[in-house]
């Protein structure tokens, strides 16, 4: 399966969950199918109302022949039929992930130093975190660090694909469409006035 272009993911508690689905109706509607992975986030949301918020986004991209990932909950990947889980780096181990959910799910993993991806991990993406701007405390890793990063995967593991997350904009996803990387986000697609100009800088708009 071609990975996605594009990770949108959530942040209900910032945004509230009528915009994120009105957003990511209106992103996923006009991308190529298969272009958009929705990630489902808020791992501060109630049990249920995670469950219901899954399959809204599990019915939305269907719809829109777009892929829906889940972080970290393994169960309820399995009971929504998410297409991909994404694994934080306390998360369980990839190998683990795939004796659960089988070979055709895909595994996305983070990481926050790009040295890291030196290091094997059966994964089939890696998410490189912050990249573009200041996140959670953290200092941006700039353009430099995250071409450093593509270089050490594609000496180290080829096949996977590489995403960048942090402050991303429509500028920042032309830079890196550039280098074959591809983009996560959460401003872009919720705080952007034309949320779908990430869509045209990643070449990607249906």
């Amino acid at each position: 399966m071609k990975m996605p272009a594009l990770i949108a993911v959530t942040d209900v508690a910032r945004y509230g969950a009528e915009r994120t689905l009105e957003r990511l109706e209106l992103l996923c509607a006009r991308a190529l199918p298969g272009s958009v992975m929705v990630q489902l986030r808020d791992r501060g949301l109630p049990g249920r109302e995670r469950l219901r918020l899954a399959r809204e986004l599990r019915g939305l991209t269907r719809r829109h022949e777009q892929v829906l990932c889940v972080n970290d909950r393994l169960d309820l990947a399995l009971i929504v039929e998410s297409d991909a889980v994404h694994l934080g780096e306390l998360s369980v181990s990839p190998a683990d992930a795939r004796a659960l959910l089988g070979s055709r799910s895909i595994i996305t993993e983070a990481c926050h130093d790009p040295e890291r991806l030196a290091q094997a991990s059966a994964v089939d993406a890696r998410l490189l975190s912050p990249v573009f701007s200041a996140r959670k405390g953290n200092a941006a890793l700039g353009f430099p660090a995250l071409e450093r990063a593509r270089s050490l995967l594609l000496e180290h593991a080829p096949r996977q694909t590489l995403y960048a997350l942090g402050g991303v904009d429509a500028a920042a996803a032309a830079r890196c469409a550039q280098i074959g990387v591809g983009v996560a986000a959460i401003g872009a697609v919720f705080e952007a006035a034309e949320p779908c100009q990430v869509l045209t800088a990643l070449g990607i708009t249906r």
